[in-house]
């Protein structure tokens, strides 16, 4: 998504990063304006559903830790674990 110069100045005003942008774009509430504009909310709710998904990546990514595939061509051969 492309930034005007207005939004990348307030952007690095408020200190926001792109990984933050990205956060909210992703996870925040999409809410039609009066002037026909989009607003991305992220409240409460929208943070508690980012957690979540958060949290169960932490969990598969625990899971992967330590493991190998073996592949050839296009297929996987087999899979173990360190």
């Amino acid at each position: 998504m492309k930034l005007t110069r207005h939004a990348e100045k307030r952007k690095h005003q408020r200190g926001f990063s792109g990984f933050t942008w990205g956060i909210i774009l992703k996870y925040g509430r999409q809410i039609k304006t009066a002037g026909g504009e989009t607003k991305i909310f992220f409240g409460n709710k929208e943070y508690q559903r980012a957690i979540s998904e958060f949290k169960t990546a932490i969990q598969l990514l625990d899971k992967a830790k330590g493991g190998n595939l073996i592949i050839k061509g296009n297929y996987i051969i087999t899979a173990y674990k360190n």
